[in-house]
């Protein structure tokens, strides 16, 4: 798709590498493990934590062991508090090649100057120079530092929320099924104005997947589902009439005495 846009000039052909920062997404409970860090990773605070961690800093990951993760942030050594994993997101710096014309979308709220920036925002790329990335809106990026986007050709449909646009082309191969359901097709179909356009390996296979609930239980709400299940049928099969005996006549019983 970006070379198309290059062969018909709606993107420059010089690129510039920018390093973005790429959320790993990990829970709460995979936050507090010194098992899932790794040297260079980036963690980033957006409130404050004990030990002089205060909201917007970054730290690097420069060590880790069994019990404590160590991070750097100029010049200066710290302990991760492990234990106040909410205030704190863990992300993997990325390159990614931009040039003049690409969209690009930003992954995360945050403000550069006087400028604002919203997550999920998809913004149109004028140039890039030593100052940072210049938006078609006269907004600055300034790249000095790993920055919160990522391409804006595409997206998923949890980032498309709320968006509208003339035209959606919306790609759902078999490998993707396990993630679709109800919601998620509606909100993929209901972005465009105008044109829709739908690929897919399998219509009829696609058809049962999109007519699953998007509800997410709990293993405790599954648990208590399948019990649930299990008493009604139970319950059932109580109310259920009982089958009628039949009195074979004696000729027919002895029959069956003789068989055995």
């Amino acid at each position: 798709m970006r070379e198309l846009q290059k062969a018909v000039c709606l993107v420059s052909p010089e690129e510039h590498q920018i390093l973005r920062l790429e959320r790993l997404n990990f829970t709460e409970s995979q936050r507090c493990d010194c098992i899932n860090y790794r040297a260079g990773q980036v963690v980033e605070f957006h409130r404050r934590a004990r030990g002089g961690f205060k909201s917007g800093e970054r730290w690097e990951v420069i060590a880790r062991d069994e019990k404590a993760v160590t991070v750097l942030r100029a010049g200066k050594r710290a302990l991760l508090p492990l234990t106040q994993a909410r205030s704190f997101e863990l992300y993997e710096r990325r390159e990614i090649a931009l040039a003049a014309g690409d969209s690009v979308r930003i992954t995360k709220n945050f403000r550069c100057g006087v400028d604002r920036f919203s997550n999920n925002e998809l913004c149109l790329v004028a140039a890039i120079d030593q100052g940072g990335i210049h938006l078609e809106d006269g907004r600055l990026i300034k790249a000095a530092e790993a920055v919160h986007l990522d391409q804006g050709i595409a997206v998923t449909s949890h980032a498309s929320q709320g968006k509208s646009v003339d035209q959606v082309i919306v790609s759902v191969p078999v490998s993707a099924f396990s993630q679709t359901n109800q919601a998620q097709f509606y909100v993929s179909m209901s972005r465009a104005r105008a044109v829709m356009y739908l690929f897919t390996d399998s219509k009829v296979a696609l058809r049962e997947a999109v007519c699953r609930p998007s509800e997410r239980l709990s293993p405790w709400e599954l648990l208590i589902g399948n019990s649930r299940e299990i008493r009604q049928t139970q319950q059932a099969q109580k109310l259920r009439p009982p089958i009628p005996a039949v009195d074979l006549p004696a000729q027919e019983r002895g029959r069956g005495y003789e068989r055995g």
